[in-house]
């Protein structure tokens, strides 16, 4: 009886003191260190404000336009085409990504995928995903759907049974396992290949998992590419959508997105290029979005921002940077590289049909510029390119301002798409058969593909072709010169002799000439006066 009362007093104590470390989380932490207990959530207003005051790193640039102060803890707005990164916050901290993850996920879809092909549906993609979470539903295993239908559910919606069933799908047609994890190895080498260095996927929606991390730097470089994409931007930036979930369906499934920055939206963005949402208890509010403006292009992501300030915060950037910085071409201010003397081959009536230069800068090229500097304050460097049949750039040119890269372009070398003219003859027995290395006669594939890989492009000095050409016309010139001379003057008496002779015959025959027309002129006059008198008569 004393056994069994010592029992259940231990009990008691121990409920107790269970209760105590549950309520009680400082000293939970201090009893058992290293715990996984969570603290209890901070007020997410409060750590917004607590945000606003985190350092700005572009802030700290020597004439740089100043950022504002926002709530999101990392953020960042890269221009879309050169990547000049105009506005940086934290942005190489790991954060979840959440439902940002889906626009990877349609980027390799859309690559590799055309929009009428038919992905299934496994068991997988529908079971795998959280009851209430983001889903379709409605959807059966073995159920179809086309490709294009399916990238406006998982952009439009977000559902993410659609988008594992897209991953899956894309992951069968490059050879790979039909699963989520075989794609999620795609998505890992795409990002390296975008230059991202702080990422790494495990699905193809964005469901939490602590090994599923992205930062604002590498979602900004996907969404470079993603918004690069006419038919991608079109569907994120669809409010609604409808479509038969089957094709004997005789309802429609309407859809509809949560994102504010729609047209017809509390947060409309006139120059919104396309935008997709993003949401876990762990990383709060996430948003990546394009925008246009005087062609101008910016991708905006913000990390642990709170609704509706995400949307807010992307317009102030935004706004920053179409009101802070200016595109620059380089073709009309670069001076430093001078190929004024391409022109020489350069003319109207090209003798060679063609008045392309020989080397020029990309006509489209430009820097990313604070209003403030002009394209003289860049600092450029060249960087030669290693030569190949495969590509016509010879070099690039890259630029920077106040150490921060802002924009490249590339010199190109011209290629005529004249073709070249072979002289033979039409006698079948005068035709030369190539021969191999060994000597041994080749088929005329086998010679074609020879010739293509012995291609080396040759580059031509300018300056060198002209001094020689001057050169050569100085020479002719001289020679001709001297020609001139020994024809017209001799040193030797007999020479003085016949030069008299010569002039002589001259004079006479001047004399003769001119004889003649005396004769000629009184002849004619007289007739004109016979003819008047008879005209008097």
């Amino acid at each position: 009886m004393k056994g069994m009362k010592q029992n259940i007093n231990r009990l008691i104590a121990g409920m107790i003191l269970i209760s105590v470390l549950v309520c009680n989380l400082p000293l939970t932490d201090a009893l058992l260190p290293g715990s996984t207990v969570a603290h209890a959530d901070v007020d997410p207003m409060e750590q917004m404000e607590q945000h606003k005051t985190l350092p700005i790193q572009s802030n700290a640039i020597a004439n740089w336009p100043k950022g504002p102060a926002i709530g999101a803890k990392s953020a960042i707005l890269m221009e879309m085409n050169t990547h000049t990164i105009l506005y940086a916050k934290n942005i190489h901290e790991r954060s979840y990504p959440a439902s940002t993850t889906k626009i990877l996920t349609c980027l390799l879809a859309m690559q590799n995928c055309t929009m009428d092909e038919t992905i299934t549906f496994s068991r997988n993609s529908i079971y795998d995903v959280p009851i209430d979470g983001s889903r379709l539903g409605g959807i059966d295993t073995g159920d179809t759907m086309p490709m294009e239908q399916a990238l406006y559910c998982v952009l439009v919606q977000s559902a993410n049974d659609v988008a594992s069933a897209v991953g899956e799908h894309v992951a069968e047609k490059l050879g790979k396992d039909k699963s989520v994890e075989a794609f999620a190895e795609l998505m890992n080498e795409k990002v390296s290949s975008l230059g991202g260095t702080d990422s790494h996927f495990t699905n193809c929606n964005g469901l939490f998992d602590e090994d599923h991390y992205t930062s604002a730097y590498d979602l900004a470089l996907i969404g470079c590419e993603f918004f690069g994409n006419e038919m991608l931007c079109k569907m994120s930036s669809t409010p609604s959508y409808h479509f038969r979930l089957k094709p004997d369906d005789e309802d429609y499934v309407w859809i509809a997105s949560k994102n504010q920055l729609y047209k017809g939206k509390p947060y409309e963005y006139q120059y919104l290029l396309g935008s997709k949402t993003g949401y876990v208890s762990q990383s709060r509010q996430t948003l990546v979005s394009a925008a246009e403006k005087n062609g101008m292009k910016l991708v905006c992501v913000v990390f642990m921002d709170e609704t509706p300030y995400q949307f807010e915060d992307t317009i102030t950037l935004f706004q920053y940077g179409f009101e802070n910085f200016q595109r620059v071409s380089v073709k009309d201010n670069e001076t430093k590289y001078n190929f004024d003397t391409m022109d020489f081959f350069d003319t109207e009536n090209d003798l060679f049909g063609d008045s392309t230069p020989l080397i020029s800068i990309e006509n489209d090229a430009y820097v990313i510029l604070p209003n403030t500097a002009e394209f003289s304050d860049t600092v450029s460097t060249m960087t030669y390119a290693e030569q190949s049949s495969d590509t016509n750039v010879i070099a690039s040119i890259n630029y920077t301002y106040s150490d921060v890269p802002v924009g490249q372009c590339s010199l190109v070398f011209y290629r005529s798409s004249v073709p070249a003219f072979h002289f033979s003859s039409s006698d079948p027995a005068h035709e030369i058969t190539p021969k191999n290395t060994a000597g041994e006669m080749m088929l005329p594939s086998e010679s074609s593909d020879t010739q293509q890989e012995e291609i080396n492009i040759i580059y031509i000095d300018v300056r060198k072709v002209i001094f020689g050409i001057i050169i050569a016309a100085a020479v002719i010139m001289l020679i001709l010169f001297v020609i001139s001379i020994i024809n017209n003057y001799s040193f030797s008496p007999r020479g003085q002799s016949s030069k008299r002779r010569r002039s002589r015959r001259r004079e006479i025959h001047a004399a003769r000439r001119q004889a003649r027309r005396n004769a000629r002129w009184h002849n004619t006059s007289r007739q004109r006066i016979k003819r008047f008198r008879k005209g008097r008569r």
